[in-house]
């Protein structure tokens, strides 16, 4: 499935800006154009954070909350569609590590297919939902100002979905790739060769490409 259907399909939301440290939990801002933001000057950064500046939560229960959301085990993402084609026209505005780390040494444009496949999830669980929700009706009760002027109108993260990364390229353009990985240090998890073409796979490495983000006003656990 194209990944803009799969978006819609689906209700998921694309992150283009990904890296290793985007957790369940974290909050997400609308931004007026653009893609979701991830950080916001003077605002917490995680549903976790917002209780503790609240004074709903201490260090120690933090690092619990920190640990439930960090911790969530990575599995199967039950979809129809088992492989995720990303528009090579979108590849730019796709800045994963990996694209990000050869493209200064290899042409983005040259690539002929992009896809995400062996799809895997980390869903938050419902006894963390539970947790959280009881916490955010307390910061409502009690913390009324900190509840409306900070998180109120955010969203949270509450499933990540990964994938490996295949790549397909004309063979004749392969040299040039090989020796962008090598410059960068990139390690294929595998290389196949046809006549014409050749394809690439690259693990994940805990990058999410896609998240599910519901509205904090209306979570619910």
């Amino acid at each position: 499935m194209e990944i803009r259907k799969f978006r819609s399909h689906y209700g998921l939301e694309l992150i283009t800006a990904s890296h290793s440290g985007i957790n369940l939990g974290d909050l997400v801002w609308d931004p007026l154009i653009g893609s979701p933001g991830f950080s916001h000057p003077g605002m917490p950064n995680t549903i976790y954070t917002a209780f503790l500046d609240a004074g709903l939560i201490d260090e120690e229960e933090f690092q619990l909350f920190k640990n439930d959301c960090t911790g969530t085990e990575l599995i199967p993402a039950h979809f129809a569609d088992k492989k995720v084609d990303v528009d090579t026209d979108l590849l730019t505005d796709l800045k994963h590590p990996v694209l990000g780390q050869i493209q200064g040494n290899f042409t983005l444009e040259s690539i002929s297919k992009f896809r995400f496949g062996e799809l895997q999830v980390r869903l938050m669980e419902d006894l963390l939902r539970v947790k959280i929700d009881q916490y955010l009706e307390a910061m409502k009760a009690k913390k009324w100002v900190e509840y409306d002027g900070r998180i109120r109108r955010v969203n949270i993260i509450t499933e990540l979905y990964y994938g490996s990364i295949k790549l397909i390229i004309e063979k004749s353009l392969s040299s040039s790739l090989d020796m962008a990985l090598e410059k960068t240090g990139i390690q294929a998890v595998s290389r196949n060769e046809s006549s014409t073409s050749v394809e690439y796979e690259f693990s994940h490495d805990n990058v999410p490409f896609a998240m599910r983000i519901e509205r904090v006003r209306t979570f619910n656990g």
